[in-house]
This record gives C-alpha cells, structure tokens and sequence, in this order.
C-alpha cells in the first residue's frame, strides 16, 4: 500500500533525477539468522497395540457370558461359551466308530496273518481306520471351538450379545483391546525424514487431559513416501500403564530432531513461485536479483530458506510483481527522500 500510495502521489519516482534509469520503490529487508526449535509437530489418533472383535468360528448358541464389561482379562481367559451338546454327541460318535475300525483293523491283522483275507483287504481296512481318525479330530476341533477365549491380555469392551442368543459363524461377540501400549500413527513431512530414526523420543499430548503430557518412542517407519502428500507414516509406541490413554483419542505429537539452533527464516511473501522452483528477488548494488532458493520447514507466516540466501544479503519483502532483473530498485525511505530533495518548483 505505501508502495501504491508513492507511486500514485509522485510518478516521477519511477524515474531518477537527471533524467537517469528509472527506478522502482520496494520495501526491503536484511537477512539474518534466527534462533529455532529444530522439531516436527503431527496430530494423529491412538490406536491399541492389539486389538480384535471375537467372533465365533462355529455357528451356535451361547450358553454363558464369563466376562464384565470394561474389564481385564489375562490371554487364555474363558469369555464365552457356546452350548456344546451336538458337538459333544458328535464327538461321542466319532470315538465309537473310531474304536470299532481300530477292533476290525487288528482283527484283518491277523486274517492276513493266517491267509485268509488279502493284502488289499487289510489296506482298506486301515484307510477307513485313518478317515475315522481324523473325523474324531475333527469333532475335537469343532468342540474346542464352542469355547472362546482371549487371545492376549486386554480390556474387553461392551457385550454385544446375551446368553441364549443364536449367533452365525463370525458375528461380532466382543472386542478386546490391549491398553497397556498405545500406538501413535502421524504423517511426518518427507523433508524431515532423514533426522526421523526408530527409537526417536516423543512428546505427546491429548485434547480430553489438558496439562497432562505423555512420553513414547518412534518404533517404525513406513518404507514408502506418499506420493500426493510428500508424507512418511511413522508409528510411535506410548506406555500406559495406568490406562488414562484410550484408542481413539486426538493427539498432538512433537519430536525433537536436534541438528541446527538457527536458520534463515523469512516472510512467506518474498517467495516467488514459478513452474521450475522457488523464487526471491534480492537487492544487489541497487538492482533487482531473481535468484532461485531452497526451502525448509515452515512456521505461521514464516518459511525456513535452505540455500540461495545468505545472511546479509538485502530481499524484497513486497511489490514483486512489478520487478524485472536488473531493474534498480530503492527503499520507500530512499524514495522518500529524494521526494524531499526534489526543487521546489519542479513539478510532481
């Protein structure tokens, strides 16, 4: 605006005095090194280290409920039972069958031992002994399955179901949730990446415990760079062992990456973008410079500036659109200074 405001009071400041190259008034600036905090910052949810909804593997119907709701359980812990009558009777079955073709089997034995009977009769004898076998581990294997139990230790969450309902092979019963490590997955700007290391300290805070922070470490990090949002996934581990943390919860992580203490920081408006990289113009022996630069990390209103400008060099903070390189340039004091010198009587 102060630039605007010059140039529409007094035009002929785009012109130097005597006739000489014109010049244009911009608002500059000296480049110096700032102190910085050299962290990354992600928001993410937690989510618990284990975490299944059991469900059935047989269909049937539930005969007890042996858990309460919101409360640990150990791994093996009976959770729920189903009515195993049918596959009890099965199972008695199976036995049965199994024992009379073990009784035929070892009587062939000795028909084959006498030669009153084939080889072959006594190996379809021992084939329908071997298909009665695994029918009984079948039937064992089905009735193991009418009893559900917690696969590691956890918090079991809301009942889904009610002693005596029907349930399908694979209805939700329950979930069960580990509590004691929480897990942490935020997108971690790929820039960042080679200071980010598994084992790397974090900070962590929620929204539901104000004033609370939580301490973990960076245990993994995704092989693959998003290709849309220049992001790695990273997943943290956080000890809770009091159970404060829930899955689910917002969080706000940040990690020190150590390295640098200070950088060159400049407002975002002296960035110049084009189709091949960022831009700045700098002020070089009282001409414009488009110079191409590399950038960093970004602050609110302030971005980190890697390489193309040093500290002393002199930016133009605004009124880039109306530069060209090689055009002088001046400050607003300069300009208004010559406004000032200017004779009395020369026309403005």
């Amino acid at each position: 605006m102060r630039i605007l405001l010059i140039l529409l009071i007094f035009p002929t400041l785009a012109v130097a005095q005597g006739g000489g190259p014109p010049f244009i008034p911009v608002n500059m600036m000296k480049v110096v090194e700032s102190p910085v905090s050299n962290t990354v910052n992600a928001v993410g949810a937690l989510i618990a280290e284990d975490s299944v909804v059991l469900r059935p593997e047989i269909d049937g119907r539930i005969s007890t409920l042996q858990f309460k709701e919101g409360q640990p359980v150990k791994k093996g812990a009976v959770l729920v039972v189903l009515d195993a009558a049918d596959q009890r009777a099965r199972l008695a079955a199976a036995q049965a069958d199994l024992k009379l073709a073990e009784s035929r089997y070892r009587r062939s034995q000795e028909l084959v031992a006498q030669n009153f009977i084939s080889r072959q009769a006594l190996d379809e004898t021992r084939a329908n002994l071997d298909i009665l076998r695994a029918r009984r581990q079948q039937e064992q294997v089905a009735l193991d399955k009418t009893i559900i139990r917690a696969p590691f230790s956890g918090v079991v969450g809301l009942r889904q179901v009610s002693p005596g309902a029907y349930v399908s092979k694979g209805s939700d019963l329950v979930r069960l949730d580990s509590l004691g490590i929480l897990k942490l997955e935020v997108p971690v700007p790929e820039t960042s990446l080679s200071q980010v290391r598994v084992g790397l300290p974090i900070q962590l805070t929620v929204d539901a415990l104000p004033g609370q922070t939580f301490s973990g470490k960076v245990h993994a990090i995704d092989p693959v760079v998003d290709p849309v949002s220049r992001n790695v996934r990273v997943r943290a581990r956080i000890a809770n062992p009091q159970g404060v943390l829930k899955p689910g919860m917002f969080a706000r992580a940040t990690a020190d990456l150590g390295g640098k203490s200070h950088a060159i920081l400049l407002p975002e408006q002296v960035i110049v973008p084009r189709s091949d990289g960022p831009y700045v113009f700098l002020a070089v022996n009282g001409k414009a410079e488009l110079r191409r630069v590399t950038l960093g990390k970004r602050e609110p209103g302030r971005v980190e500036i890697v390489s193309g400008v040093k500290v002393g060099d002199t930016v133009v903070l605004d009124g880039q659109i109306k530069l060209r390189p090689g055009v002088p340039v001046i400050t607003l004091e300069q300009a208004a200074q010559r406004m000032k010198a200017m004779p009395a009587g020369k026309p403005r």
